[in-house]
């Protein structure tokens, strides 16, 4: 985290925030340079890896107003140079910040990640479908109902409510696999039961998905155009002419609101596209610092309270490619005193600190009662 970076004028910023318990956000800042991902990325049709990007910035931050957003992005600038492009979701602080640090730097590209545009796009149609909302509904009733029965292991996918529209194929894949699952294959699955109560009970449980057939195909459609796009962008990355290939390589769909959804995506695309005038191309989503995110938060796990502390540099450790002589000098650079003067300047008393101080007081003070 302390460590001079690189002075360049072909970063590429990918930020985002992320949050534990209490009113504190971290505000994360990678970098990867755009020749790195043209020829050592894009050339191989890969998607950034973990140690592929380097920690720009790491900053606490009370409050995320714009202003205070695009204060942190100046002072990592003048550290590592003008971005040329960068990449993060469209939460309306974040992308306040980053608007108003492009009226200083005008030619800064700033790209909405496609995962969560395609996301915000799928709950848009959907959050306005009754006959989705019913089916999902549906699909939590039947789980509990399923769960403790022999029939468990047919059960409908967990749905996670902060992230539901970035996994619904996961619902769709299940209705329709489980729709065109041979009754022989059933019966086979469950020996145990008496072949000719198999499909009685299935009908019990699960005959109202027979309802959702044609919807769920209808759903499905609309996800796999996203996740053409998503994938096409992600391993080719965005450049002027990805709308040409995109539109290139799509089905035409009779279903007329399929064709709006449809136009929904080559709008997104165009907006994207807009800002970019290179033929060579540019990146296209921040799925490795959501992928960063999931790992802290593996080792955050682990900590008593929900709040964020040292527990947050394993982000920047996550990046590194940890040699032995990258391990010899860090630990000659810096010592766990360092680390604890960086927390204290930084968090103040933790959660856990403050709950034993407390605890320890109203200990006393009934032992000297």
């Amino acid at each position: 985290m302390t460590r001079k970076k690189e002075y360049r004028d072909d970063w590429i910023f990918i930020i985002d925030f992320t949050i534990e318990l209490g009113k504190q956000k971290a505000l994360v800042v990678l970098g990867v340079s755009r020749q790195y991902l043209i020829e050592q990325v894009i050339a191989q049709e890969r998607g950034l890896s973990h140690e592929d990007v380097e920690l720009l910035g790491l900053e606490i931050m009370d409050s995320t107003k714009g202003e205070i957003i695009l204060s942190k992005l100046d002072k990592i600038t003048e550290r590592v140079g003008v971005p040329v492009q960068i990449v993060a979701d469209h939460g309306s602080d974040l992308a306040g910040g980053i608007k108003l640090y492009q009226e200083n730097y005008p030619e800064v590209i700033y790209t909405h990640d496609v995962t969560h545009a395609m996301a915000l796009l799928l709950k848009y149609r959907l959050d306005a479908d009754d006959r989705y909302q019913s089916f999902i509904q549906k699909c939590n009733i039947c789980r509990q109902r399923l769960q403790q029965t022999e029939l468990s292991f047919l059960s409908p996918p967990a749905q996670r409510s902060q992230c539901r529209y970035f996994n619904v194929e996961r619902l769709t894949n299940w209705g329709i696999n489980l729709l065109n699952s041979p009754e022989e294959t059933l019966i086979k699955l469950m020996p145990d039961i008496e072949p000719s109560l198999i499909y009685p009970k299935i009908i019990e449980k699960l005959g109202w998905l027979v309802d959702y057939e044609a919807d769920l195909i209808y759903w499905n459609q609309m996800v796999t155009m996203t996740r053409s796009l998503e994938t096409q962008l992600k391993q080719l990355g965005i450049n002027f002419q990805s709308l040409k290939y995109f539109q290139e390589n799509q089905f035409e769909f009779v279903n007329s609101s399929l064709q709006d959804f449809q136009q929904q995506l080559f709008d997104y695309l165009t907006n994207q596209c807009s800002q970019i005038k290179d033929k060579e191309a540019f990146l296209a989503t921040s799925d490795v610092i959501e992928s960063l995110f999931g790992k802290y938060k593996q080792f955050s796990a682990r900590c008593p309270f929900k709040e964020m502390g040292q527990m947050l540099l394993t982000i920047c450790l996550s990046t590194m490619n940890l040699t032995t002589g990258v391990v010899k000098s860090a630990l000659e650079a810096i010592s766990f005193a360092d680390v604890k003067e960086w927390l204290v300047e930084v968090f103040g008393q933790s959660m856990l600190s403050k709950r034993k101080t407390l605890f320890s007081a109203n200990i006393d003070d009934t032992e000297t009662a």
